[in-house]
């Protein structure tokens, strides 16, 4: 299993689309965290798609720090 992030986006409506965010990791014990959000869209100031994959990237690293704390406690 390769380390790295991998997102997938797929369009649920014309105001919604859904994030598969991958996590993985190859080190001692290794791992991959799957977190899958629906994200809404603003009509009035729509994201491009670098845009929401920059958020779903943020927040698959914060997923991925805080797993790891809890691993580590």
């Amino acid at each position: 299993m390769a380390q790295g992030l991998d997102i997938e986006m797929a369009p649920l409506d014309e105001d919604h689309v859904r994030a598969k965010i991958t996590w993985s990791e190859q080190d001692v014990g290794g791992g991959t965290l799957v977190v899958e959000v629906t994200v809404k869209n603003m009509k009035t100031l729509p994201k491009t798609d670098d845009q929401l994959r920059s958020d779903a990237r943020a927040l698959a690293v914060r997923f991925a720090r805080a797993f790891a704390d809890t691993i580590e406690n």
